[in-house]
């Protein structure tokens, strides 16, 4: 009877150890700057506030998202849809997209998309309000010599009318020593095998 007492405390003391290990892991990833970062960017990129989520990407991420839009404008199948495509970012024609700086370009990409939807302004407060974001696991690595750092998060958020819950992947990459959310980081990584092994 003895024997068995002294199993199932020390049963209790390892979990209880378990659980505080797991609440210590759960804090240090919480204040992690890239957490932190993310936490950031979610916030201003469900309040539509695009200039701040934009200050919080990567430079080079910026200049791919407007390249590959130049590129969409330009295989546009008829005239009105490159207007179309063209209009959406409040500009006149593509030598005005082309112009842009990439931090405008994802202001006004971003922008068009919320004009089309026209979230009205009290909604968009209960949204923010009823935020909640948990970070789940959060994995760092190298590749190619950048350091990246990508957080699995589940968010929660209510518009008044529904509970809405989804699971995203932000990953980020430091630059210049400060964190900053990538949109490149889960893009194949290629390798010439014969560079690779002399």
């Amino acid at each position: 009877m003895k024997a068995i007492i002294i199993a199932v405390l020390l049963s209790l003391t390892d979990l209880t150890v378990q659980a505080q290990e797991k609440a210590q892991n759960t804090k240090g990833i919480n204040q992690h700057p890239a957490t932190l970062v993310t936490f950031d960017y979610l916030r201003n990129a469900m309040g539509q506030d695009w200039r701040k989520a934009s200050a919080l990407m990567e430079p080079a991420s910026l200049k791919i998202l407007k390249a590959r839009y130049i590129i969409r404008i330009k295989a546009a199948a008829t005239l009105d849809d490159e207007i179309a495509l063209v209009r959406r970012l409040d500009c006149s024609n593509l030598s005005e997209v082309e112009k842009l700086e990439p931090s405008d370009f994802y202001v006004r990409f971003h922008e068009g998309i919320q004009n089309r939807f026209n979230i009205d302004q009290e909604k968009l407060k209960k949204i923010l309000d009823s935020l909640g974001v948990k970070v789940l696991s959060l994995a760092e690595e190298t590749v190619n010599s950048k350091e990246y750092c990508h957080i699995l998060v589940r968010t929660r958020h209510s518009n008044g009318d529904k509970q809405i819950s989804a699971l995203d992947l932000v990953s980020l990459l430091k630059v210049d020593g400060k964190w900053k959310v990538t949109t490149t980081a889960e893009e194949p990584v290629i390798k010439n095998l014969k560079e690779s092994t002399e």
